[in-house]
């Protein structure tokens, strides 16, 4: 039933910029195509979603607000590198991020796989220079 309202939502997607579907036991990500090209932000935290397929199609995204969901697997993760423009991202409380940050790394295997970050978790992401030292000797 939660799944329809979604499809209704999309039907005139014209000028949608921020989409807002927490709380709402989403669990796939389909239907998204209708606003692949102009929708910025995306907030669907608190959902059940475990799979990112059908992310791809949003090009122009540039906030993911998918935090406590059910990502668990890098696999998935790393659709996530398909959106050129995100960079900003919140996905504390997936059991990915737990189990990484429980290990302290979390922010650096994150941000390696999504090097176009520039927040996540709420954090800016640093990057190290890759060629630090170089010419210095």
């Amino acid at each position: 039933m939660v799944m329809c309202c979604f499809t209704v939502l999309l039907c005139s997607p014209e000028n949608l910029r921020i989409l807002s579907l927490g709380r709402n036991n989403i669990k796939a990500l389909s239907g998204l195509e209708a606003v692949g090209d102009t929708l910025e932000e995306l907030w669907i935290s608190y959902n059940l979603i475990e799979k990112l397929k059908g992310i791809q199609c949003m090009k122009n995204l540039k906030v993911l607000y998918m935090s406590n969901n059910l990502v668990k697997e890098w696999g998935e993760f790393v659709r996530l590198a398909e959106l050129p423009c995100l960079v900003d991202l919140v996905f504390v409380g997936n059991p990915l991020e737990e189990k990484h940050s429980a290990e302290g790394t979390w922010m650096d295997e994150a941000s390696k796989r999504l090097p176009n970050l520039k927040k996540l978790d709420g954090t800016p992401v640093i990057k190290q220079e890759e060629d630090e030292g170089d010419g210095e000797s």
